[in-house]
């Protein structure tokens, strides 16, 4: 009976394990398109100094360097703190959960 629980447990657990890799891929893209996306934009003034044809290559020189960036930014995050952790944090209200130091202890203020 076991083994016909175990059996009928699977795919449900398979569905619930593939969604959350799924979720956590999709933060961890999220850093680095983040970092990508502000390397772009700030390198956009280069339109208003420059031609057409060399701006656009230092859009995407500079695109490239932002994805580099960000891969390194999203490896160390994952590395130090966690990907859910880290979008927790920058999800978080302070000012309703209270202020903590690195050890979880509660303070009056930063």
């Amino acid at each position: 009976m076991k083994a016909l629980k175990k059996i009928l447990y699977m795919p449900f657990e398979a569905y619930l394990y593939g969604s959350a890799y799924l979720v956590h891929t999709w933060l961890y893209i999220q850093i680095i398109f983040s970092s990508t996306a502000i390397f772009a934009m700030i390198s956009c003034v280069s339109f208003s100094f420059l031609e057409i044809e060399h701006a656009l290559y230092i859009v995407y020189a500079s695109s490239f360097l932002g994805f580099i960036f960000g891969i390194f930014w999203a490896e160390k995050e994952r590395k130090t703190h966690g990907i859910i952790n880290f979008h927790g944090y920058l999800l978080s209200t302070p000012e309703i959960e209270g202020w903590k130091d690195k050890n979880g202890k509660p303070v009056d203020k930063p």
